[in-house]
């Protein structure tokens, strides 16, 4: 247990991050989902991103009065991941959480997530399973346990690496902060954002387990205009993302033969790219090229 663990007798801060823009058409579900977390060391941090709707008025109304609330109100439009970014590095929760304004947590999320990190000194990050729901209102249940009995950083970035199945859903973790300074945050590719979540859980899976509660705590709404739904997959994407793993293997704290390893598997092995599909969930297959 941490210094900051005692202080507040073993139930240590967590920061919900809420990047958004213009979501004032569902943003207050995502935020009364937090406002019923169970945990009650709880900070909820909102990146207003310049929204031109109602957005910025319904986070000012909802953070009136409650002192566990912080907006940080963009002057300018940073885009998800700038925003995202210094979100990270504003928190004051020793744990975090990506709080996307389209999804919705269970009550006991944080609860049962700070848990499972506990319970798991030299875990990084913990998740559980999402329900996706797409937008004509068909859902299903995303997995992801790939990641699940394998030891060592070398082990985990090769199953990273191959972007398996679900590859996504522990974007939807609570995380330790020290994991943001020392992987260095969400980086953009020569292509600007495209599937940047990618290239960071793959760096963090390389710092720490990943630990998965098989239960269903986080709803993810997809609508019309979605980011990642407006991602062509083509070729120059794909190899720009491919340049950014490599980079981000390059830069970790792997010892230099894992990480040789890993690079040389990454540049010789042809990658499956695999995104979320439509209703029935049907994966989109993209070889690398």
């Amino acid at each position: 247990m941490g210094a900051a663990d005692a202080r507040s007798g073993g139930q240590p801060r967590v920061t919900a991050l809420v990047p958004c823009n213009n979501a004032a058409a569902f943003i207050s579900r995502t935020l009364d989902s937090l406002d019923s977390q169970t945990w009650p060391n709880l900070e909820i941090l909102i990146g207003e991103d310049s929204s031109t709707d109602a957005t910025p008025q319904i986070v000012a109304k909802f953070a009136a009065g409650r002192r566990n609330v912080r907006i940080l109100n963009r002057q300018h439009n940073l885009g998800w991941l700038r925003n995202s970014n210094d979100l990270m590095a504003s928190a004051e929760g020793e744990l975090m959480f990506f709080a996307f304004h389209d999804d919705v947590v269970d009550p006991k999320y944080v609860e049962t997530l700070v848990r499972a990190l506990q319970d798991n000194p030299s875990a990084v990050l913990a998740y559980c399973d999402v329900e996706v729901i797409e937008v004509d209102g068909n859902s299903a249940i995303s997995i992801f346990d790939r990641l699940s009995g394998l030891r060592g950083g070398l082990s985990r970035g090769l199953a990273m690496a191959q972007q398996p199945h679900g590859w996504w859903v522990p974007n939807r973790g609570l995380f330790r902060a020290w994991a943001f300074h020392r992987s260095g945050g969400i980086k953009p590719n020569s292509q600007g954002e495209y599937c940047a979540d990618w290239t960071w859980l793959l760096h963090l899976s390389l710092l720490g387990a990943f630990v998965r509660v098989p239960e269903v705590l986080c709803h993810k709404y997809y609508r019309p205009g979605s980011i990642s739904r407006t991602w062509t997959h083509h070729r120059t994407q794909r190899r720009a993302l491919r340049a950014a793993g490599l980079r981000e293997v390059w830069h970790s704290d792997l010892p230099w033969a894992q990480r040789a390893i890993l690079l040389t598997t990454m540049l010789t092995r042809p990658w499956r790219l695999r995104r979320p599909g439509k209703a029935a969930r049907s994966w989109l297959l993209a070889g690398w090229l």
